[in-house]
């Protein structure tokens, strides 16, 4: 019986630490090309992760996928500890590799004159002491940087 109590205390207690938990926004600040190979590019993201909570998290990790004017671009993942501030953000480096030999050529015949590509990330976090993910999906817009070959 004591157990019992023990646990239910527990559980609510936990219940309230969770309650009224916002999940963090994620969204795309930057995209660079990296590396091109026949087989493969290697792009450099940088994720903005914003905490709308009263306190602070840890961030463990994120899994997310990103898309250009609905079309899956690539599939990330991150591993690094990030702390983010109550009611601030804070910036996630990641880096991520595609297969797909017609890769610029597909983003190139998707951004027409300069018009921002719509975006959408979306994926799962995990932050320290929940013991679920927390999902999160964002849209937005994005204009490839000018150091990208354009097609010919």
């Amino acid at each position: 019986m004591r157990f019992a109590v023990v646990f239910f205390a527990l559980l609510l207690s936990a219940c309230q630490t969770l309650s009224g938990l916002e999940k963090p926004e994620v969204s795309l600040s930057s995209v660079q090309l990296e590396q091109v190979s026949v087989f493969e590019q290697q792009w450099h993201l940088v994720l903005r992760v914003r905490n709308p909570n009263d306190r602070e998290l840890t961030l463990n990790s994120l899994d997310y996928e990103v898309f250009f004017n609905g079309e899956r671009f690539a599939r990330g993942l991150t591993g690094e500890r990030v702390t983010l501030p109550a009611m601030g953000d804070a910036l996630v480096s990641t880096r991520i590799t595609t297969t797909l030999l017609g890769t610029l050529q597909q983003l190139q015949g998707l951004q027409r004159l300069d018009e921002p590509l719509d975006y959408e990330i979306k994926g799962k976090a995990r932050v320290a002491g929940v013991g679920f993910p927390l999902h999160f999906d964002r849209k937005g817009q994005f204009t490839l940087p000018d150091t990208l070959p354009r097609a010919r």
